[in-house]
């Protein structure tokens, strides 16, 4: 309804009883109204009134049949003169009859187009396209098999004798090809038929000329591979989405200039090893289906893998989603320079795995089960992207067995070429030694998203004793891209990072923009991608918040890394008197025990040794009823003040403390004896009586 509206405001540029068509003097686009009130299709172009255009854009609306007699006269009315053609027929369509095209042939030279969207019936006549030359000719959702619950059969005699460069046949529901005998169609491009749950192309394959170049035969329900062994020209071949189980010996032999080959997501479960013999492949893909090894047994009882032909020709492999456990035949591989082999059931890397894929660049083993990677796997590779991601990989060190206290790391034989790196999703990652990141000389993007963050996870540790410091070379600004997504960071991450902020200097940090803030929020600020910057450092009155909160956060993160407090930041910094005042009691001396006594004061003691503060001034109540400690924290670099200032309130308050418990025991004894000599009164005035 809107484009017959848009058309009805045009000018009618010709109307007769089977159309109407609507133009503007200053476009080329015209639209043509089909009336349903008619059986009717001769249509003469001859009264048609506008201007000339070098190029003409025809779209049709709800016109049922197509003869021989729909284009009469157009050729004198639209001489060619470099005239550019394109049709486009919407809705409606049911009937195409012999040669209702072939008036376009005077066309032939230049490029035309026909496109078909939604046709109804579209019930197809021998030579209904003609004989003619088209460039490109799209078929778009028949409505047969919707509206009549039967498969749609497409007549190949309709295109016999036609040359097409490229056609594609898509979204038309269920569809088989049929013809009225042998069919001769010539492609000199590419054919698509797609999403059409054809289950055999046998009879399609049969029609096609040797000359077509590409094929796509997508998404359908395709159980085998029909012989394509005579189309020498061909180049790629997509039969992805399809039920296909089994690739056979020679099926696509003598295919001299096949390239390309996409079988992902089928169900093969089996592959010949000369299935891809007499071609050089460059790329495969095998995604997504039933495979267990890259190997088969022979019928003479030997492993050979199928890929052994492509040996010296394969740059690209897609093995992902199948269930492969190894990847050794790809060791053989020269010419091989991206493998992406995710979500298999890879458990480990061994020693030279890719020994002469000396091309290799992209290498994706992300979500497999991979626990242990040799220090030398991918020794000879030029690997500049390195996905690891969801791997229960636990560390990226090595130990060098033969030397005590020494690793290495399967990232050295990379250090020079590694671009990006991804370990996001390793939950079993627990350390992460940046000495060994420091030494990846161009790295430019590292994932460690959705990682079990621990206090491992900023260790700095050289990897041999004779190492040295790196010097980052990591192009700053922007240098390193360091992804921390779902990871949350706080304040005591701020002073782990200390011993790596020659490296973290040189990063732009990306973490969830809804992350809280905090005091490592705060301090690396700058530091944050301007494009996902934290939104709580957005707000000025946070930042001056912050301002005031980590004031101090470089003196606390001194007693942290010594070991000299255990707490949190937030919680170290309540004690200070610009944030808030701690006060301990200890509980009345007329109702208390021994015991209580002791509890108080091993309280007193924890909470001396956690704050490590000094003590600014203390009263103790002649009636000693409570205790009030006033606090405040520490001056910079002065470790023999922090020492004293922890030291003796600890002394005087233990000395205090048995002083307490003496007089405490020395009264109990005293009642004690008293309650005797009361009683041995009493016993013996019992006697006496």
């Amino acid at each position: 309804m809107p484009i017959i509206k848009l058309a009805k405001s045009e000018n009618v540029c010709l109307d007769n009883s089977v159309l109407t068509c609507y133009c503007k003097d200053e476009m080329e686009y015209v639209s043509c109204i089909g009336k349903n009130n008619t059986n009717d299709s001769f249509v003469d172009w001859s009264s048609f009134a506008a201007v000339n255009h070098r190029q003409y854009s025809f779209t049709f609306i709800n016109l049922t049949r197509l003869t021989s007699s729909t284009f009469t006269n157009f050729a004198s009315t639209f001489p060619l003169n470099d005239l550019v053609t394109d049709f486009t027929f919407i809705s409606g369509l049911d009937e195409i009859g012999e040669y209702a095209f072939k008036e376009l042939d005077y066309l032939s030279d230049e490029p035309i187009d026909i496109t078909f969207t939604s046709p109804r019936n579209f019930k197809l006549a021998d030579y209904a396209f003609g004989q003619v030359k088209y460039f490109e000719v799209i078929i778009d959702s028949i409505q047969y098999s919707y509206i009549n619950n039967l498969p749609y059969e497409f007549n190949l005699k309709s295109m016999d004798g036609s040359i097409f460069y490229q056609m594609s046949i898509i979204n038309s529901g269920q569809m088989k090809f049929v013809s009225n005998g042998s069919s001769n169609i010539e492609f000199t491009a590419a054919l698509t038929v797609v999403n059409c749950s054809l289950e055999n192309a046998s009879l399609l394959i049969e029609s096609l000329s040797q000359t077509i170049v590409d094929l796509d035969l997508s998404s359908n329900k395709l159980i085998s591979i029909p012989s394509l062994m005579n189309f020498s020209e061909m180049r790629e071949i997509d039969l992805k989405n399809n039920l296909i189980e089994e690739i056979t010996n020679n099926i696509f032999n003598n295919m001299a200039n096949l390239w390309r080959i996409d079988l992902s997501n089928n169900r093969i479960r089996n592959i010949e090893p000369d299935s891809f013999v007499g071609i050089d492949l460059i790329e495969l893909e095998l995604n997504t289906n039933l495979l267990t090894s890259l190997e088969t047994l022979t019928n003479d009882n030997k492993i050979i893998s199928f890929l052994n032909p492509l040996n010296k020709s394969l740059a690209f492999f897609g093995i992902s989603n199948n269930l492969i456990d190894n990847l050794n035949p790809l060791k053989y591989m020269t010419n091989l320079d991206n493998i992406t082999s995710c979500c298999n059931q890879i458990k480990k890397l061994d020693s030279n795995m890719f020994s002469q894929a000396s091309q290799l660049e992209w290498l994706d083993l992300s979500y497999n089960r991979i626990e242990f990677i040799n220090s030398m796997a991918f020794n000879g590779t030029v690997i500049r992207n390195l996905n690891l991601a969801g791997n229960p990989i636990s560390s990226i060190e090595t130990n060098l067995q033969e030397i005590t206290n020494e690793t290495s790391s399967f990232l050295y034989p990379i250090s020079s070429t590694i671009l990006s790196l991804s370990f996001s999703n390793c939950t079993n990652l627990m350390e992460i030694n940046w000495f060994v990141i420091s030494k990846l000389e161009i790295l430019s993007d590292l994932d460690l998203s959705q990682l079990n963050k621990t206090d491992y996870f900023w260790t700095y540790r050289k990897t041999y004793v004779n190492n040295q410091d790196s010097i980052i070379n990591w192009n700053y600004p922007p240098g390193l891209r360091l992804i921390l997504n779902k990871i949350q960071l706080n304040d005591n991450d701020y002073c782990l990072t200390k011993p790596i902020s020659h490296i973290l200097n040189k990063t732009t940090l990306i973490i969830d923009i809804d992350h809280p803030c905090n005091c490592f929020i705060f301090k690396f600020k700058d530091s944050f991608d301007s494009e996902q910057r934290p939104n709580c450092i957005q707000n000025d009155s946070v930042i001056n918040d912050l301002t005031n909160q980590c004031d101090n956060i470089d003196s606390f993160c001194e007693l942290f890394i010594n070991g000299t407090t255990t707490d949190r930041f937030v919680e170290w910094t309540s004690s200070s008197p610009r944030y808030s005042m701690t006060s301990l009691s200890l509980p009345s001396m007329t109702t208390v025990d021994e015991k209580t006594i002791t509890s108080t004061v091993s309280a007193m003691l924890t909470f001396f040794e956690s704050s490590t503060i000094k003590r600014e001034e203390s009263s103790i109540s002649n009636s000693m009823t409570s205790t009030q400690i006033s606090l405040k924290p520490p001056n910079n670099n002065q470790n023999w003040k922090i020492i004293l200032a922890t030291t003796i309130p600890i002394i005087c308050i233990i000395i205090f403390s048995l002083i307490i418990i003496y007089i405490f025991n020395r009264k109990k004894l005293n009642k004690f004896d008293a309650n005797f000599e009361l009683k041995q009164i009493v016993l013996h005035d019992v006697d006496e009586q």
